[in-house]
């Protein structure tokens, strides 16, 4: 029941955040948001870590499980991408590129944050 109540909570919220990016006309899409909600409510205090702690690790271990769609449509749907393709790679390496210089320069700023206290 556990897991239950752990998920209700992490899919509310995120359906909380699809229903403001409809209501509101947000450029951003609901899932961020709701991950965004799901921030305030941490750091707030509304939502404790133990409350989704099981569920939230369970999700995060099986993350690249969700990918699976997404790979398959691009696969299905190739023939969009041609006469794009050296943009499409570009767009695809340089963004890797900059996702995993950003995460590790905040991974560096917060081991080194940690150690200084």
């Amino acid at each position: 029941m556990k897991i239950f109540k752990q998920l209700l909570i992490i899919l509310s919220i995120n359906f909380a955040g699809e229903l403001l990016s409809e209501a509101l006309s947000l450029p951003l899409p609901g899932s961020i948001i709701g991950m965004l909600i799901l921030l305030t409510f941490l750091l707030l205090g509304l939502v404790k870590e133990e409350h989704i702690a099981e569920t939230a690790s369970f999700l995060l271990d099986n993350m690249p499980f969700f990918f699976i769609p997404a790979g398959v449509s691009v696969m299905v749907s190739y023939q969009f991408l041609e006469g794009h393709l050296a943009a499409t790679i570009s767009t695809i390496v340089l963004s890797t590129l900059f996702v995993m210089i950003i995460t590790g320069l905040i991974t560096q700023f917060l081991i080194k944050k940690k150690n200084d206290d």
